[in-house]
């Protein structure tokens, strides 16, 4: 039986356009342990940040020796690279690419893994993570409160 990893990236007053965000925060929860993790890691976009949460996510499984592993993420274009699936030529991204490269990397240090589509609410804790540190790294304490405050949490 593998591990049950789901991640997800999250960025803040991102407008579709690069460079309009200089970080994003990544969420990972491993459903066997609890464990949630998140960090603030430097990125442009939505896409960088989903690639980023799974790198992320893959190097804390092998740094805690998990071998057999399932990655699950609500973002199927990142699912589809991880699978290996590279976008047709009017979709192709050089960065996207690099970071396709690296997860495929990382792959050949598993002993077993696969990579799941998963719908958003079956994502709800790493999203929250994600935008938990999204969301700290860009608005000052009392923002946070506030923010918390109108969503109910």
């Amino acid at each position: 039986m593998g591990m049950d990893i789901y991640c997800d990236g999250a960025t803040v007053g991102h407008n579709g356009k690069l460079g309009t965000v200089s970080e994003v925060g990544v969420g990972v929860y491993i459903a066997q342990t609890g464990e949630r993790i998140g960090r603030r890691l430097p990125g442009i976009s939505n896409n960088e940040a989903e690639f980023k949460a799974l790198i992320y996510a893959m190097e804390y499984a092998l740094r805690n020796g998990y071998a057999d592993v399932r990655f699950h993420s609500d973002s199927r274009n990142i699912i589809n690279r991880a699978n290996g699936k590279r976008p047709g030529r009017k979709f192709q991204n050089k960065r996207m690419d690099a970071f396709q490269d690296k997860v495929l990397k990382l792959v050949r240090q598993f002993d077993r893994v696969e990579f799941r589509w998963i719908p958003r609410e079956e994502n709800t804790i790493a999203d929250a993570i994600s935008k938990e540190y999204a969301i700290r790294m860009t608005h000052s304490i009392d923002e946070m409160l506030d923010y918390a405050i109108a969503k109910d949490f």
